[in-house]
């Protein structure tokens, strides 16, 4: 009579239990490097989408910017450019918005109480409003503010309240 060849009940059992410890190891470091790259992904999103605010504005020669309609955070904006030459993006129903509007998976906080950001004709910010976006968040992402100035847009981290640039 032939041997009959397999596993036993003991041999599965043990691989079972490896598989089962290595997912419980992984899953939380897998949600963490996710809600980081979430985060450093939603904050880039917002630099390119201000960048095209600002390329907008200097190439057409008329406002144009980021509009999220105010509030102590951002849960959607939208690039705008002004319709109307009145020099705002802030006329709803009026000024055209370009591309579609974007909601970010996490909460953005503008350092200043304001409904956008608006650069010029010539694709500038008046300097007097500086504003920076940041994501309140302890994820440890390495890319959680932008910086928005009269003549720059930085990426960074934030550090005792002020962007660093990255």
């Amino acid at each position: 009579m032939k041997k009959q060849g397999g596993f036993t009940l003991v041999e599965l059992m043990v691989v079972v239990s490896i598989c089962v410890l290595l997912l419980a190891w992984g899953v939380p470091s897998y949600s963490s490097w996710k809600k980081k790259h979430d985060i450093e992904n939603q904050m880039v999103q917002l630099y390119s989408n201000l960048q095209f605010g600002r390329m907008t504005a200097y190439s057409g020669k008329l406002a144009s910017g980021v509009w999220w309609g105010g509030g102590a955070s951002i849960t959607s904006y939208q690039v705008r450019s002004d319709a109307n030459n009145n020099g705002v993006i802030d006329d709803t129903g009026v000024d055209t918005q370009i591309g579609a509007a974007v909601s970010p998976k996490y909460a953005i906080t503008p350092s200043v109480n304001q409904n956008s950001v608006s650069f010029d004709g010539r694709g500038f910010l008046d300097p007097a409003n500086p504003i920076t976006f940041s994501v309140s968040s302890t994820s440890g992402a390495a890319i959680d503010c932008v910086a928005v100035s009269s003549t720059r847009i930085t990426l960074g981290k934030m550090n005792a309240g002020n962007c660093a640039p990255k």
